[in-house]
């Protein structure tokens, strides 16, 4: 028998919490769950079952949290009897609706196996804290913690995935949504008079958005903005938080990897909702999730047709994960924090220093501010010239303006998501609109430490000399456009560009050469390219943009490191650039990111092979421009099957985060002592 003794304050508050969330759960899920033939009915429809069971089981949990908050005592076999009739109900409708009845078995499972194991859910000792604000949190944050990630999950549910027609589960999560609220009001109090203002600064704009709803709907989307902040204010004060952070900021690799997966994540789920769709039927969970990780990986290779597949919520998901894919999570929470009066700390400055490859914190946080603040500014002024642009060509002011930011957004942060089934093509004779596009595309391919040096340099009077990291950069960037637009030109004058006149012509090829790095839109048809288009192109990809920008590729200073390294090796000397000597680390990053990349672009590319029946040359091209994050295609991605649009999932996850990661771990590996024996030399015969 479980044991009858009086529970302490906290695990009590936990096991009332469980109790709510799991019955919150089961209510909205017989709305939720397919069982056309059975009790629970169809979905989005209360059957007299279903009706009597929501109304016994609210009516049975509130009893029971009752009895467990005023006595106190260690629950019976009433609590595991509910879950076991919860678990047994559900179990049916597995046959017709896996899912969702799944996660109601799982979930009262696990709460099951929590009250007969409770080494299971063991939590340590009650820590010791002075302060009345983290001892309140330290005794009800675990009940808030549950109940608002029970509550966001089933706003969620009712709100995305359009339960909300039912005034059942609309009650529900209106009462538990401000139930949350109203039991987490005393703890933000207490960190209110701890002195932390922050925490009022984050709900002002909720209890405004709260006031101003007009209908359930709107209501319970700001309440899960409210449970959301709410819950990572908790999360934030928990110790295995800190923990888990610490571990990051020791590890950026894994600090990006995470971040970029979440966000992936998050708008994987939100692509889903019925919202996102354009038609009256949801997106597939893999074209979401393929969507979702080409916008946040700033790629642009896409599976749908945006402006005919994606309604308006959906395109506005997709803007949202190309800027926080172009940005980058650390550099917007290093933004959110400085904007909120915070700081990282130690590890955080640390890690933001190594990720974005500076040498110091506070330069790190100066430049933090600088990528975000002349983000929006540019963005801002190429929105108003695009609305201009598109206003120009044809569309209403509020059309033109939609499409002025989304396509701002999409080209500095080189992602190549564009409203037209034809990317630009229709912008192809008008100059003002490519070279705005081009504009965008070279300031966020430069990299925001290129862009800041010229900043500072331009409104600094001493005007220091640019570094040998800027020179490199401008230098590459302009020979690979110059080398581009020439090549294109002379191989494309009468195939692709063959019905422009003379000056369309350069414009269109110096727009190609461009995008074709790492930013994917195209103003011209690349059905019939030339072979040696082909092959120009995927090496340009490969190489990609510049360090520390919106863009992929092994980047333009990894091969310019290569090529010095090259003509050391030519000259018997060590490697330099501009009477600067090259350390040897860098040159063996250079190389790592040049041999790893090759081979992950490689084995992507045979695997495209094994499983997918195209040509050749496009699935290298499909390859190559997903690892490079470019979007340019050939038409080879929507006819992907399952196992190719993983694959290429794959590459532009790596594309967007193996580059820089390798380039973490071997420079962090190079910073190790050095020992102090040195093995016997060897020679081998080489080429």
């Amino acid at each position: 028998m479980p044991d009858r003794r009086e529970l302490p304050e906290r695990p009590r508050l936990l096991a009332a919490a469980r109790l709510v969330g799991a019955c919150a759960v089961s209510v909205v899920a017989q709305i939720a769950v397919e069982m056309p033939e059975g009790y629970f009915g169809a979905r989005d429809v209360v059957t007299p079952f279903g009706a009597a069971y929501a109304v016994g089981a609210l009516g049975i949990t509130a009893l029971l949290v009752l009895r467990l908050l005023r006595h106190g005592r260690r629950p019976g076999w009433s609590v595991p009897t509910l879950h076991a009739v919860h678990v047994g109900l559900f179990t049916p409708a597995l046959a017709s609706d896996p899912v969702v009845s799944g996660i109601v078995a799982v979930w009262n499972l696990t709460l099951l196996a929590q009250h007969f194991l409770p080494i299971l859910d063991a939590r340590g000792p009650e820590a010791r804290v002075a302060e009345s604000a983290e001892s309140f949190l330290h005794r009800t944050g675990p009940a808030l913690r549950h109940l608002a990630a029970v509550s966001l999950v089933l706003t969620a549910a009712t709100v995305g995935y359009r339960l909300s027609g039912r005034r059942l589960a609309l009650v529900v999560c209106l009462v538990l949504g401000a139930g949350v609220l109203a039991a987490a009001l005393p703890a933000l109090d207490r960190l209110r008079r701890a002195g932390q203002r922050s925490v009022w600064s984050l709900a002002l704009p909720v209890v405004a958005g709260l006031a101003s709803s007009r209908s359930p709907v709107a209501m319970l989307s700001w309440l899960a903005v409210a449970q959301l902040l709410l819950l990572g204010l908790l999360l934030s004060r928990e110790r295995f938080t800190a923990e888990l952070f610490r571990d990051l900021y020791d590890r950026p690799s894994r600090l990006i990897g995470a971040s970029f997966a979440t966000v992936i994540s998050l708008g994987t789920v939100l692509l889903t909702f019925p919202a996102a769709s354009a038609s009256s039927r949801a997106l597939a969970p893999l074209d979401a999730l393929f969507t979702a990780t080409s916008a946040t990986c700033v790629t642009g290779l896409i599976v749908l047709d945006t402006p005919v597949d994606l309604s308006f919520f959906g395109q506005a998901v997709i803007l949202a994960l190309v800027q926080v894919g172009g940005l980058g999570i650390m550099v917007l929470s290093t933004f959110a924090t400085l904007l909120l009066g915070g700081s990282l700390g130690l590890r955080g400055e640390q890690a933001l220093t190594e990720v974005l490859e500076l040498p110091s914190g506070s330069t790190a946080y100066r430049l933090t501010r600088f990528i975000v603040l002349s983000t929006l500014s540019v963005e801002a002024i190429g929105a108003a010239v695009l609305t201009w642009v598109f206003h120009d060509l044809g569309h209403g002011w509020p059309a033109a303006a939609w499409r002025g930011v989304f396509h701002s957004v999409s080209a500095f942060c080189n992602a190549g998501f564009a409203l037209q089934s034809d990317s630009l093509i229709g912008l192809q004779g008008h100059p003002a609109g490519l070279l705005t596009f081009a504009l965008l595309i070279v300031g966020g391919g430069l990299g925001f430490g290129v862009l800041a040096a010229l900043w500072w340099r331009l409104i600094d009077r001493r005007r220091q000399p640019l570094s040998v990291q800027v020179v490199v950069v401008l230098a590459a960037s302009a020979a690979l456009l110059a080398l581009g637009t020439a090549a294109y030109l002379w191989l494309e004058w009468d195939r692709t560009l063959g019905d422009l006149g003379p000056a369309a012509k350069v414009l269109n090829a110096l727009f190609q050469s461009v995008t074709l790095r790492t930013a994917g839109f195209n103003s011209v048809g690349l059905d019939s390219l030339a072979p040696g288009t082909l092959l120009i192109m995927v090496l340009f990809m490969f190489v990609g943009a510049s360090p520390g920008s919106t863009g992929g590729g092994i980047k333009t200073t990894t091969v310019v490191v290569l090529l010095a390294a090259i003509r050391g090796i030519r000259r018997s000397e060590e490697p330099r650039l501009h009477d600067r000597r090259l350390p040897r680390e860098i040159v063996d990053r250079s190389l790592a990111i040049l041999v790893i990349s090759g081979s992950i672009v490689l084995g992507g590319f045979l695997a495209l092979l094994l499983f997918e029946e195209q040509p050749f040359a496009r699935l290298l091209f499909e390859a190559v421009s997903a690892f490079g994050t470019v979007g340019l295609s050939l038409g080879a991605t929507p006819l992907l099957g399952t196992l190719g649009r993983l694959f290429i999932i794959v590459l532009m996850f790596v594309g967007r985060v193996g580059p820089l990661t390798v380039a973490l771990l071997v420079g962090k590996g190079s910073r190790r002592a050095a020992h102090s024996y040195r093995f016997p030399e060897t020679r081998i015969m080489v080429g």
